[in-house]
């Protein structure tokens, strides 16, 4: 699963910024690892914590971002899920009518 994930939030120095965010394999593990839960999960429902994580994670490890999780999400503002790529898109069927 890929998302990418853009969020409104404010610096430390109370800048408004928008970042936009491209989830990785590396984001989805280090979500599992906090929630307890596969990834799997998420299809049926995702929560805003759930988004927020991943966003922050994956500021955290572009080194775009410093706080601790909890900080971070006490200053967002707005966030949108940009795009949704699927996992493994399959190839159409071949058709018999020509």
């Amino acid at each position: 699963m890929k998302l990418t994930i853009q969020v409104s939030y404010k610096t430390p120095a109370g800048q408004q910024v928008t970042e936009s965010v491209n989830t990785t394999i590396a984001t989805a593990a280090a979500w599992e690892r906090k929630f307890k839960r596969r990834t799997s999960d998420l299809q049926s429902g995702v929560g805003i914590d759930d988004l927020m994580y991943m966003a922050w994670h994956a500021l955290t490890a572009e080194k775009r971002e410093g706080r601790d999780y909890d900080t971070w999400l006490q200053s967002v503002e707005d966030f949108n899920v940009a795009e949704v790529a699927q996992p493994h898109p399959t190839d159409p069927a071949a058709s018999d009518a020509d």
